[in-house]
């Protein structure tokens, strides 16, 4: 055999060597990390916050996700209002997932504000496409005026509440 036919593999072969090595969750972050901030950027704008950048991770091949966003903390306490957030007590259980708002700086550590939906799948969480999200939990921290936003997307064909008209 000819010792010139052994050449460097193709490019496309590489990558799809790279990607199957490290699974299915690289590409799902890849794919629904833009969703996940879209949604969470329209979930502000309803409240009158428009978010230019979100910085968006989700956590392995599940339907959950964060983004760390900027955030007054005027802007804050107009999202806890109109989504109808409650403080999230320090002795209260909550979903954490490797990369997820308590395992981020400076969400992990310094002074932060917590809330978290008081009620599962709540209306005010329903999204443009007809989806929403299960829960979310919002991070505040006032010093960096930066939040960290963690949700779950409630599973296709769940029926989700519909929002009180005049509230």
């Amino acid at each position: 055999m000819d010792s010139r036919r052994l050449m460097r593999p193709a490019p496309a072969l590489v990558l799809a060597l790279a990607v199957a090595g490290t699974g299915c969750r690289f590409a799902w972050n890849l794919w629904a990390r833009g969703d996940l901030a879209r949604d969470v950027k329209a979930l502000l704008s309803r409240q009158g916050i428009l978010v230019k950048d979100a910085k968006c991770r989700m956590f392995g091949t599940l339907n959950s996700g964060r983004c760390i966003v900027p955030l007054t903390t005027e802007q804050a306490t107009r999202v806890v209002q109109g989504l109808k957030l409650r403080v999230l007590t320090p002795t209260e259980p909550i979903r954490e997932f490797k990369g997820g708002c308590t395992d981020t700086p400076p969400f992990d550590a310094d002074f932060v504000r917590m809330y978290r939906t008081s009620a599962m799948r709540p209306p005010e969480l329903r999204l443009r496409d007809g989806g929403g999200f299960d829960y979310l939990y919002l991070f505040h921290h006032p010093t960096s005026a930066t939040a960290c936003i963690q949700v779950l997307y409630t599973p296709e064909g769940v029926k989700l509440a519909e929002p009180v008209l005049g509230h």
